[in-house]
């Protein structure tokens, strides 16, 4: 009686209502338009993408632990991972690309000369160079995204393949290390996509 009724309809509406959250939190930085590492085709389909994969990466682990193997879930499990990591490197193609053609005129809506500053609007960082204008060094840049492609995807994906053929409890442990490794690589990624974006507002600070 788990799969019919009012229990079927619960996690139907669970299930519908999960989406929705993960497609409104998506949005709210994609519509975003002064960020524009943010404001793009990758952001919506990303967060859908990772929250799949994330999900059923230790949705597997959980049911690995009460020996409720599934191997199509695993195979899932393997082909979300992969279809997460090619996203992931098209959005980090895409961001390196991009050209903004903002620049102080068109941020000030001024024409004619060149807009600069006779005082900086600050004398120390405060709140908007520290959460909207974010600096990293271009040397740690890379070795954070090398970090992600290997804690988040290339790990998990070997970890689940070497899960398949093993039995219980071994299945199971290698399952519940994929969704840690994964979860803490997730980590590190989530932390790139906030301190690679790069908000109009800096333009106002000289940057």
């Amino acid at each position: 009686g788990r799969t019919n009724g009012w229990v079927a309809v619960a996690g139907l509406l669970a299930a519908v209502g999960a989406v929705a959250t993960v497609c409104t939190t998506g949005m709210i930085y994609a519509s975003l338009k002064p960020i524009a590492q943010w404001h793009s085709r990758f952001t919506l389909p990303g967060y859908l993408i990772f929250s799949a994969m994330s999900g059923s990466v230790l949705l597997n682990a959980l049911l690995q632990g009460f020996a409720l193997s599934s191997t199509i879930l695993l195979a899932a499990c393997v082909l979300l991972t992969l279809l997460g990591w090619g996203w992931k490197l098209a959005t980090w193609r895409y961001n390196d690309g991009l050209e903004i053609p903002t620049n102080t005129n068109t941020a000030t809506g001024l024409a004619g000369g060149t807009v600069r500053s006779l005082e900086w609007p600050h004398t120390e960082e405060n709140y908007l160079l520290k959460e909207m204008g974010f600096r990293v060094a271009r040397k740690h840049q890379a070795r954070l995204r090398q970090i992600t492609q290997v804690l988040a995807f290339a790990l998990p994906v070997l970890l689940l393949i070497a899960a398949f053929p093993l039995p219980w409890p071994y299945a199971a442990v290698l399952s519940a290390i994929a969704a840690i490794v994964q979860f803490a690589g997730m980590l590190v990624e989530r932390w790139l996509f906030f301190a690679e974006a790069k908000h109009t507002v800096t333009l106002y600070y000289g940057r």
